[in-house]
């Protein structure tokens, strides 16, 4: 598997509000973790997939710039939320099937990936506004573990290119 972003961020995902389970305003609690990059930064695919959704309107970064969301369903049937992105790569459209690496999106305004995890056991929109805390989907995850595991093969990755 890869790390979603070409380097692993200096800034902690593990802490403060860009850690998963997060306050957020209005009592919800932030879904996912978010990995500090610079703008058009490309986002990876972590491992092998079909892309369900892409493009979509996620959120407005602060500075009034719409941000955007992709769903890819990867093979051990787990589904990433990539979001935070400014678009997706050139042919990245629901539907496509897309290879581990491969460059799907772009870091969008909010300077940043945000990630989410779903086991992929439940059907239907990954944001229910209806339901308290996450407001997400029930099968959503902690992404931070499976983060870590990414970001030690990454770095195992780099020490043996060495």
């Amino acid at each position: 598997m890869s790390f979603p972003l070409p380097f692993v961020p200096k800034h902690t995902y593990h802490t403060g509000g860009t850690r998963f389970g997060a306050d957020r305003p209005n009592g919800r609690k932030h879904a996912g973790c978010d990995l500090y990059a610079p703008f058009d930064t490309p986002v990876l695919a972590v491992a092998h997939g079909l892309i369900l959704r892409s493009p979509y309107k996620f959120y407005r970064a602060k500075n009034g710039v719409m941000t955007y969301a992709l769903e890819v369903k990867h093979t051990k049937g787990y589904i990433v939320r990539y979001t935070e992105v400014d678009r997706c790569a050139e042919g990245i459209e629901t539907g496509v099937s897309v290879e581990e690496g491969q460059t799907i999106a772009y870091v969008g305004a909010a300077l940043m990936l945000h990630f989410e995890l779903y086991k992929g056991t439940e059907h239907g929109p990954l944001t229910d506004r209806s339901r308290t805390g996450f407001q997400r989907r029930a099968d959503l995850l902690n992404p931070t573990k499976f983060i870590d595991s990414l970001r030690q093969e990454f770095y195992s990755r780099m020490a043996t290119a060495q």
